[in-house]
């Protein structure tokens, strides 16, 4: 050791046995008699391996070992320089909060004078041009621009007049408008817009020199439904239109601001070839957060819920047209899970309507019949939320009236069994809507995919326990050893077969322990989904399998049927940092809400 080198020093949170941690003080003494000898200055105490503790206690143990070495360490501190970094979730295995840390060792061991220097440049970054600059930007920019249909027609046919911030914004926007109409999500969003951009440059590369940056796109796009968010949240009840573009820029005039990249990415990352090829998470500070504008209470959704039934349906029917599985045994698991919910909820809500088997087929063959009618006509338009189908068809909850009278609708019989209707059969085909209807459903798809960017929801329990149900019968057909990372079924299968041992790979040995499998086992599907996405999955059937010697497959997801629940990983992670490329090459924390056990299909806080 020489005078100009530091140590750090790692401590296992896992190994907390009183001797093996009285081993790692005499470590600790040794490495600072040393420092004292040689004349070094720095020690970094770390506490790594906080990922194989349970969100219970880790705080403890990671308190009373930062205790211990603290009691350790005070005789050396007129002597030494030393920083016990308790970083909260450290684990160098998945890189998770590894970048805090250097970053703050580079930091304590950066000369003071550099330092200010950096202050002084983020500074300066974050000043930008003033407020009432950028508003004048926006109103000589407003005052310029045509009406959106002209300016959307000019977009797609090349034909745009000028090609400067404000219109690439503008543009954006009316992207995402499009997309959030199909249902694509915003990283969609950025795929569509460089497309775009690809296809502007070819027929003018003079005008249009932009070349393609993924991570620049998605910060903008960001951005821009962020504004929009915040601006629905004052005036408006649905996502702003395209008409809206003006005033939303001017109540977000730092939209304005062509650098306000700089306070979140330095120049190093942000063009690199890795950011302009994948989406890369900021370096030096977080993007806004999309937050959502409004959710009613639980209990009121359950109680007052007149589209209870026709949403369960949508989503029934939704299954049988993606499901390989025969539409009998869908709509059969789907009665299961909607009567087995159904006493659940009556339980706590006696207002909830008790089930009826044939109220709850009526509205999956209503729903049927909906769809069927709208494959006789060939469109872009893929209305994949009950709100946008429920706008198409004006539904509203009393279609039953024109089939069945009230006695009969409401009949013991009718709870038991399906009885056919007494006033006039169930259709087959229904007209096509209006274009006025489609012009609203597309509206309230727009709407929908903007919330459910935000949404954090878990879905109704009767949908989960019918996700639950389809699950296991799609798994039957999966030859066990089989992986198709494309099918929620086939991961499922595999990780349930590789973590309880019933299929072993050459990866994995069982002489390491359950964390060595986890480890080994997420790496492995990793090379497909990426590392974060892998080690969810992992950790999720993990808690999921905790303390139980013996379990089936079958048992495993009906117990926890929100592992059924593909979208599970959006009620911790926005789908931007889920997505990013440092959640595809190592472990990153959620944004959302921490991890935490999940038992019995709700999320314990």
């Amino acid at each position: 050791m020489t005078q100009d080198r530091f140590l750090i020093f790692i401590q296992s949170c896992t190994d907390t046995d009183p001797d093996r941690v009285e081993f790692s003080l005499e470590y600790l003494r040794m490495g600072m008699n040393m420092m004292l000898e040689y004349g070094a200055k720095h020690m970094f105490i770390i506490f790594n391996k906080q990922d194989l503790l349970s969100e219970e206690e880790r705080p403890k143990i990671v308190k009373d070992l930062k205790a211990k070495f603290e009691a350790e360490i005070k005789p050396y501190a007129d002597k030494l320089d030393i920083k016990i970094l308790d970083t909260p979730g450290l684990s160098a295995l998945w890189g998770c909060e590894v970048h805090n840390v250097m970053d703050e060792i580079r930091k304590t061991l950066k000369p003071k004078n550099a330092a200010k220097d950096t202050k002084a440049e983020i500074e300066l970054r974050e000043k930008g041009p003033s407020e009432e600059e950028l508003r004048n930007k926006i109103r000589t920019a407003n005052a310029e621009s045509a009406d959106a249909n002209t300016f959307w027609d000019s977009f797609l046919d090349g034909s745009l007049e000028a090609w400067d911030h404000y219109t690439h914004l503008r543009a954006g926007f009316f992207v995402m408008h499009d997309c959030f109409g199909r249902g694509l999500g915003l990283l969609e969003c950025a795929d569509e817009f460089m497309k775009h951009l690809d296809r502007l440059r070819e027929g003018n590369p003079e005008r249009f020199r932009n070349t393609a940056h993924k991570t620049m796109t998605i910060f903008w796009l960001h951005q821009i439904q962020v504004a929009a968010i915040e601006y629905q949240a004052h005036s408006l009840d649905k996502f702003p239109s395209r008409e809206d573009y003006a005033d939303i820029v001017f109540s977000a005039p730092h939209l304005m601001n062509s650098g306000l990249w700089r306070t979140h990415y330095s120049k190093d990352l942000l063009f690199s070839q890795l950011a302009r090829n994948n989406y890369s998470l900021p370096d030096l500070q977080p993007l806004p957060t999309i937050k959502q504008v409004t959710s009613a209470p639980l209990q009121e959704k359950v109680t007052n819920d007149v589209d209870r039934l026709p949403r369960f349906a949508f989503s029934v029917v939704q299954k049988t047209l993606s499901s390989k599985l025969r539409r009998g045994g869908v709509v059969k698991q789907a009665l299961e899970a909607l009567q087995s919910s159904t006493m659940r909820l009556r339980a706590s809500y006696s207002s909830v309507p008790p089930y009826s088997e044939t109220q709850a087929y009526f509205w999956i063959q209503i729903i049927h019949v909906y769809t069927r009618s709208l494959e006789v006509e060939s469109s872009e338009s893929q209305f994949s939320t009950y709100e946008a189908f429920k706008s198409l068809f004006d539904i509203k909850g009393d279609e039953w009236k024109e089939y069945y009278s009230q006695s009969v609708w409401e009949s013991i019989a009718a709870r038991m069994t399906f009885v056919n209707p007494d006033k006039k059969p169930l259709p087959n085909i229904f007209n096509l809507p209006s274009q006025a209807r489609k012009d609203l459903a597309v509206s309230q798809m727009i709407n929908s995919t903007n919330h459910r960017s935000a949404n954090t929801d878990l879905p109704p329990s009767e949908d989960l326990e019918f996700l639950a149900s389809i699950l296991i019968d799609e798994a039957k057909l999966i030859p066990e050893s089989e992986l198709n990372v494309a099918s929620h079924a086939s991961l499922m299968t595999f990780l349930f077969n590789r973590l309880t041992e019933k299929n072993k790979s050459t990866a994995t040995s069982t002489k390491r322990g359950d964390a060595s499998l986890a480890s080994s086992t997420a790496l492995e599907i990793a090379k497909w989904t990426g590392l974060t996405q892998a080690m969810f999955w992992v950790q999720q059937t993990q808690i999921a399998l905790a303390g139980r010697k013996e379990m089936s497959f079958e048992e495993l997801i009906k117990e926890n049927s929100v592992l059924a629940f593909e979208e599970l990983p959006f009620v911790y992670y926005s789908p931007q940092l889920w997505g990013s490329v440092e959640a595809r090459d190592g472990y990153v924390m959620p944004d959302r809400r921490g991890l935490s056990s999940i038992v019995a299909g709700k999320v314990r806080q």
